[in-house]
């Protein structure tokens, strides 16, 4: 994270990081608010989508694939991650919500 941070990129836009926990913090330091989507926030990202916990890699790819269809129209980035959450939040009604709710966006 620490090389991440460094990083000075004044043109960066939007960090996509679909893993598990990249906007989760530390465990044995759970105040500590740097994790790998807050890093690349410091690094010139004014944008990040991250995850919260472990997520299901075709639930993931979905949500970034619709994330992805959107920006080439302008479309705000958060904005459009929380449209495109919703939407397989409605696929998935009845369901638990760790198949989709572990996403967010971290910026203006």
């Amino acid at each position: 994270m620490s090389d991440i941070a460094r990083l000075r990129l004044p043109d960066a836009h939007l960090a996509y990081l679909s893993a598990c926990g990249t906007a989760r913090g530390g465990d044995v330091l759970s105040d500590a608010v740097i994790h790998i989507s807050s890093a690349f926030q410091l690094a010139g990202y004014p944008h990040v989508a991250g995850t919260l916990w472990p997520i299901v890699d075709d639930v993931a790819a979905r949500i970034a694939a619709d994330v992805y269809a959107g920006l080439p129209t302008g479309a705000d980035s958060a904005r459009w991650l929380h449209a495109s959450v919703r939407r397989v939040r409605d696929d998935y009604a009845g369901n638990s919500p760790l198949l989709w709710a572990s996403h967010l966006h971290i910026g203006p």
